[in-house]
């Protein structure tokens, strides 16, 4: 973490006199979905852990451009056994905290808007036998985008798998209600689909991408990892499960399996993003090989995807680079005028100006 906290500090946008948000190099990296580590009680459990109940948990959010939302977003805290302990809204720039929190294993949990970000949570861990302060920074993941590929997308070992009319007829009905944004809904016909056809490469991953959607990386990994055991020759799973290890922060093994999936079928943009993010966290920093990545996502998706433009705009301005920059600002503005985020875009592309014209 270090690198990132230098860099910010470092940053000629952070010395100038303007209202900046430091834009999260991290992006999905820091977006952990993993579930809860271990078992805690109920809020206000007692034993070894002495129940203050004068905590105080703070927090900010990001989108998955790493800009702060301008609207107001429901921050819910969960004890990690069931249960809802309290909920909150962000400030006018992704601040929420929460007051008199007792002593438990909690998840900080913001929900999915079905547009930009995907269900996103944070684990946290308040005890002792002093009142404490708990600081969360949470990174929403980018809504899934699975369906974005080239026109010329290769035929994969999994379209050219022969299945049961009945499992496909099931695999159908799932596939709709991923599509209609229904995670929780298309869970149960994939796993039918499952049931009459266990080997059903295409269901498999579908419904990965499904517990992924929902929070629940340890089921995705274990069909993700079914899905390659039947043929590893089968990009998307690789993809997946690079883009699921990267939320875990687990980068190695999230670049290689990323690596694998882009050599197997070069048509997928997010496995492009999602490398390039990846690499942005590997000192020495590769910057021709992230750039690379970037740009091939917007090669193949173009407007479709006008975050990669904020992804190379953080690339160019850790790198001083800041007419590459303001022109990435500028050509995302173009492909999404009208996103919640485009108001944010423009302020600092507004105040990057003033900077690049004092150099």
């Amino acid at each position: 973490m270090q690198p990132l906290q230098s860099w910010r500090s470092n940053h000629p946008l952070c010395q100038s006199g303007c209202t900046w948000v430091a834009l999260c190099l991290w992006v999905l990296v820091g977006n952990v979905t993993a579930v809860a580590q271990g078992s805690g009680g109920a809020a206000g459990s007692s034993g070894s852990r002495t129940n203050t109940g004068t905590n105080s948990i703070r927090g900010k959010v990001f989108l998955p451009s790493g800009l702060t939302p301008e609207q107001r977003l429901r921050v819910v805290l969960e004890i990690s056994t069931g249960g809802i302990a309290a909920e909150t809204f962000t400030d006018s720039v992704g601040n929420f905290d929460f007051r008199s929190v007792a002593n438990n294993n909690y998840r900080v949990t913001i929900y999915t808007d079905q547009r930009l970000f995907e269900t996103t949570q944070e684990t946290l861990e308040v005890y002792g036998n002093f009142a404490r302060t708990y600081n969360v920074q949470i990174y929403l993941r980018e809504k899934w985008a699975d369906t974005l590929q080239s026109k010329d997308k290769m035929l994969s070992v999994a379209d050219t798998q022969e299945a049961p009319k009945s499992a496909k007829k099931l695999y159908e009905k799932g596939l709709k209600l991923a599509r209609e944004g229904k995670p929780q809904e298309a869970v149960g016909p994939l796993k039918e689909a499952l049931q009459a056809f266990p080997a059903y490469m295409n269901a498999l991953n579908k419904l990965g991408e499904q517990h992924l959607r929902l929070a629940q990386p340890a089921e995705a990994q274990a069909l993700f990892e079914r899905a390659l055991a039947v043929n590893d020759k089968f990009a998307l799973p690789h993809i997946n499960l690079g883009i699921l290890l990267l939320n875990l922060k687990r980068v190695p093994e999230a670049i290689k399996e990323l690596e694998t999936g882009n050599n197997l079928d070069d048509s997928f943009p997010m496995g492009h993003v999602q490398l390039g993010l990846a690499l942005m966290l590997v000192e020495p920093l590769d910057y021709e090989r992230v750039e690379k990545e970037f740009k091939r996502a917007l090669q193949i998706a173009g407007k479709e995807i006008p975050q990669a433009h904020l992804h190379l705009f953080n690339l160019y301005t850790r790198h001083k680079e800041y007419q590459k920059a303001l022109t990435q600002l500028d050509e995302y503005l173009k492909d999404a005028p009208n996103t919640p985020e485009a108001e944010v875009v423009r302020q600092k592309r507004d105040a990057l100006r003033k900077v690049a014209g004092s150099r």
